[in-house]
């Protein structure tokens, strides 16, 4: 009876280490905040890392182009940015959050053009 309890524990123990996690934030970075925040707009990339081994970042540069096409026809702002890990036993998992707002570029027009036109 004391073997197969030993044996059921160690299997709870071994199972039960898998299921087991760390979470932490290693920075966390934020631009000034823009006075007109409706459309927010938010990215998010992560990577698997085993045995803590990660060779390249690369995986971070779609982060830009993924916020750019959210606000095509603007500028982001207000952006946070989190890269956080989650840690297992023997794997990690990278993730960084970016979230901003989109802020439209009004145009305007140059103090000699308003005077051609107001004199034509």
């Amino acid at each position: 009876m004391f073997q197969n309890f030993s044996k059921l524990f160690l299997t709870l123990v071994i199972a039960g280490s898998g299921l087991v996690g760390c979470a932490s934030i290693n920075s966390v970075s934020l631009t000034p905040i823009p006075v007109n925040r409706s459309k927010p707009v938010k990215a998010e990339v992560s990577r698997w890392i085993i045995l803590g081994f990660n060779f390249n970042n690369d995986y971070v540069d779609p982060l830009v182009d993924n916020l750019k096409s959210q606000c095509p026809n603007g500028v982001v702002s207000g952006i946070l940015t989190k890269d956080e890990v989650v840690a297992y036993v023997l794997v990690f998992k990278r993730n960084v959050v970016a979230t901003g707002f989109c802020n439209t570029v009004v145009a305007k027009a140059s103090p000699e053009k308003s005077r051609k036109v107001g004199r034509q």
